[in-house]
C-alpha cells in the first residue's frame, strides 16, 4: 500500500471519542425473553461444546429485567439453550441471549430502558473486542455510574466490584460479570477466543533448542504431549512469538490456524502428514505471522474460513501493520493487508484508561474505512477484497506503486522535493481528481488526501487509499486528518465537505509540481522550520485552555500564509497549475469542484498521457 513509513512523520489524527460516539449501530429490539429472567443457573456452569467454539461464540448475555434491547451490528445474537454442567432435574437447562462476533462487529451494544414498573435509570454499555486479547473493553455510556461486580471468582480466586463513572472505561477478562444500576439489570459471560494453533514441520523439531514454559500447559487444553515433545514444541512457540521487529527472521516453514483447543479444521495444509500441531497462546494472531508463513482462518457463524500467506512487510508504526499476502478467496496474485493494532510498543507503560480508548478509536477507524470503501468501485481506488473484525484487518487490492511520500522512490531524501516530472504531476491530478469526484457523487468525504495516501506507478498511474477518516457529508465535522491538508474554514467555524478534499489536493499538487517540499516533514522532530498543530485545538470552546487554541490557531495562519506564498509561484497560463491555484482559493463556495477540473482537463487530449 505505502513505502516505509517512519513514526515521526505518522501525523494523521483519528476520530475523537466524541466522534466515535456518533458511529455507534442502531439498536435493535428483543422482545422474546420467556423464563430467561427467573433462570438461577450461574452462566459458569453452562457448557460451551466444540459446536459452539467452532461458530464463534463469545458472550452469553442474561437480561435480569423486562424491558431490553441488544445491539449487536450484525443479525449475531439469538437465544440459545444450554445445558448446566450439574443438571438440576427440575432445571436441567438455560436460556441465555448468545452473541458470536463476525467478520464485521467490533462491539456488542447494550441498552435497558428505564421503565415505570422498575425503580432504576436506563442503561447504555459498549463492549468492544480486542483482537489483541481475550477481554472486552466496557465503555459506560449511561449518564449515571454503574456497579460491576465480578459474578464469578477470577483465576487468582479474587472478587471484583466497582462503580464506573459515566463515560470511564473498564478491560474485563474472560468470567462472569454483573451490571447493577440501583438493582442488578444484566449478566454476561465473557468467552476466551479460539486457541491460535501452528502446524510446524516435524523435520525443524530436532534443530531447535528444548526449552520449557511453566505456564503454558493451560494453553494446551486437552492435547497429549511426551516430555520431549511438551519441551521442543514449546521452545517453537517461544520463537514464534518474538516482538514484531525483531531482526531475527526464522526459516522455519510454520502454518498457523485458530480453532478451539481440540478443534480439527478442514483446511488443506502442505505435507500435513509431517506437521505437529501446538497451541500458541494469546495474542494477534496476523501481528505474528511472519514471511512466507501461512495463517488459516476457520470459519464461523456466516464465516467461511479462509488462509493468507503472508510475503513481504511493506510498512509498520504504532498503529498499523501493512503487508502483502496470497489470500486462498482472491485468485488475483497478491493482495495488500493492513492490520490496525490496538497496543503499541509501550502500551504496558500507558494509563490503561489510554489503552482502552485506543481499541475503541482503532475498532471504530477499522469500521469506517470498511464501511466507505466496501461498495466503491473505481480504477483509481484501492478495491477492498473484504475485512475481518475479529483482527480489524483489511483485504485490499495489492498496487504495485509507492506512496507519493516514499524517500528515495518520489520524495527526495535531502530535500524533502517530489522527484517525479511533469508528466507525472498531470497523471496524478487526473487520476485523483476521478477517484475524488466519483467518492463526492457518494455523498462521502475522504479527509485525508495527502500524498501518503496516494499509491503511483508510472504504468498503472496514481490511486487513492487509507479510507479510515472518511465521513459521509451529512455526518458532524470531524477533526481527523492531517494538520496541514486542512482547509482554512475549519478555523472558528469548523466546516469540512467536498470542497475541503479539494483543498487538501491543491495542497498535495503544490508538492507534486515542486512549489514546496513535502508537508508532513515539518512535523519531525528537529526540523529546521518545525511546525505542527492538533487540529481539534483550532475550535475548542467550554473552558478549554485557550492558550491551545491560540498556539494551534497562530502556527494553522502561518503555514497558511506559506501556502498563500506557493501559490504566488504557480504560472497563471499553465493549464494545470491554474487549476491547482483554484483547487486553493480561501472561500470554500467559490472553490472549484472536482467536477469542473475533470471538465477542464478531458478536452485537452494531449496533456493527458495514455495507459
Amino acid at each position: 500500500m505505502a513505502a516505509e513509513v517512519y513514526p515521526s512523520e505518522e501525523k494523521t489524527e483519528p476520530f475523537t471519542p466524541e466522534e466515535i460516539q456518533l458511529r455507534l449501530g442502531k439498536s435493535i429490539e428483543v422482545d422474546e425473553l420467556g423464563d430467561a429472567q427467573h433462570d438461577h443457573i450461574p452462566l459458569d456452569q453452562l457448557v460451551i461444546d466444540e459446536y459452539h467454539h467452532k461458530n464463534g461464540l463469545r458472550i452469553l448475555v442474561r437480561p435480569l429485567t423486562k424491558s431490553r434491547s441488544v445491539s449487536p451490528g450484525n443479525n449475531n445474537c439469538r437465544w440459545l439453550t444450554l445445558r448446566a454442567e450439574m443438571g438440576n432435574p427440575d432445571q436441567p437447562v438455560s436460556k441465555v441471549l448468545a452473541v458470536t462476533q463476525t467478520s464485521k462487529d467490533i462491539n456488542f451494544s447494550i441498552r435497558i430502558p428505564q421503565t415505570e414498573d422498575e425503580d432504576r435509570p436506563p442503561l447504555w454499555c459498549e463492549l468492544y473486542y480486542d483482537p489483541a486479547s481475550d477481554s472486552l473493553i466496557l465503555w459506560n455510556k449511561s449518564e449515571i455510574p454503574i456497579v460491576l461486580a465480578r459474578a464469578s471468582s477470577d483465576r487468582t480466586g479474587a472478587n471484583f466490584k466497582q462503580e464506573i463513572v459515566p463515560g470511564a472505561t473498564r478491560e474485563l477478562s474472560p468470567g462472569t460479570w454483573r451490571i447493577s444500576v440501583g438493582i442488578p439489570v444484566l449478566d454476561f459471560r465473557i468467552l476466551e477466543k479460539r486457541l491460535a494453533t501452528l502446524h510446524v514441520p516435524s523435520d525443524s523439531f530436532e534443530s531447535l533448542p528444548a526449552r520449557s514454559h511453566q505456564n503454558l500447559s493451560s494453553s494446551l487444553g486437552k492435547r497429549s504431549f511426551s516430555s520431549d515433545q511438551f519441551a521442543t514444541e514449546n521452545a517453537v512457540i517461544e520463537k514464534r512469538l518474538r516482538p514484531e521487529g525483531d531482526q531475527e527472521r526464522s526459516n522455519d516453514s510454520v502454518i498457523i490456524f485458530l480453532g478451539p483447543k481440540d478443534e480439527h479444521l478442514v483446511v488443506p495444509l502442505p505435507n500435513a502428514a509431517k506437521t505437529k500441531e501446538i497451541a500458541i497462546p494469546n495474542g494477534h494472531a496476523l501481528l505474528q505471522v511472519q514471511e512466507d508463513e501461512t495463517l488459516a482462518v476457520p470459519g464461523g457463524y456466516g464465516l467461511d474460513g479462509y488462509q493468507l500467506t503472508k510475503r513481504d512487510q511493506i510498512a509498520t508504526t504504532g498503529a498499523s501493520s501493512v503487508f502483502t499476502a496470497e489470500h486462498s478467496h482472491v485468485s488475483d496474485g497478491l493482495i495488500t493487508v493492513k492490520v490496525l493494532k490496538t497496543r503499541g510498543p509501550q502500551a504496558d507503560n500507558r494509563p490503561q484508561d489510554a489503552m482502552h480508548r485506543n481499541v475503541i478509536r482503532q475498532a471504530d477507524v477499522w469500521l469506517r474505512e470498511y464501511q466507505s470503501q466496501e461498495d466503491l468501485q473505481h480504477e483509481s481506488i484501492v478495491k477492498l477484497h473484504g475485512g475481518d473484525a475479529r483482527y480489524l484487518s483489511l483485504y485490499m487490492e495489492h498496487v504495485d506503486g509507492k506512496d507519493l511520500a516514499a524517500r528515495n522512490v518520489w520524495r527526495d531524501t535531502t530535500t524533502d522535493k517530489f522527484v517525479g516530472g511533469r508528466t507525472d504531476a498531470i497523471r496524478i491530478l487526473k487520476d485523483i481528481t476521478g477517484a475524488l469526484h466519483y467518492v463526492h457523487q457518494k455523498k462521502r468525504i475522504h479527509n485525508d488526501i495527502k500524498p501518503a495516501n496516494i499509491l503511483y506507478s508510472r504504468d498503472r498511474g496514481a490511486v487513492l487509499c487509507d479510507f479510515g477518516l472518511s465521513t459521509r457529508t451529512v455526518d458532524p465535522a470531524t477533526n481527523g486528518g492531517t494538520p496541514y491538508y486542512v482547509p482554512p474554514e475549519f478555523i472558528g467555524q469548523k466546516l469540512r465537505g467536498p470542497a475541503s478534499d479539494v483543498w487538501a489536493l491543491g495542497v498535495t499538487m503544490l508538492y507534486v509540481l515542486r512549489k514546496i517540499p513535502f508537508p508532513d516533514a515539518r512535523g519531525v522532530r528537529g526540523h529546521p522550520k518545525q511546525l505542527y498543530w492538533v487540529i481539534a485545538d483550532l475550535n475548542r470552546r467550554h473552558g478549554q485552555p485557550s492558550n491551545r487554541t491560540s498556539s494551534a490557531v497562530a502556527q494553522m495562519k502561518q503555514w497558511l500564509s506559506e501556502v498563500n506564498e506557493a501559490k504566488t509561484q504557480l504560472n497563471l497560463r499553465d493549464k494545470i497549475e491554474f487549476l491547482v491555484l483554484q483547487m486553493l482559493t480561501p472561500n470554500p463556495l467559490q472553490r472549484i469542484s472536482m467536477q469542473n477540473v475533470i471538465n477542464e482537463l478531458h478536452p485537452d487530449k494531449d496533456m493527458v498521457p495514455t495507459r
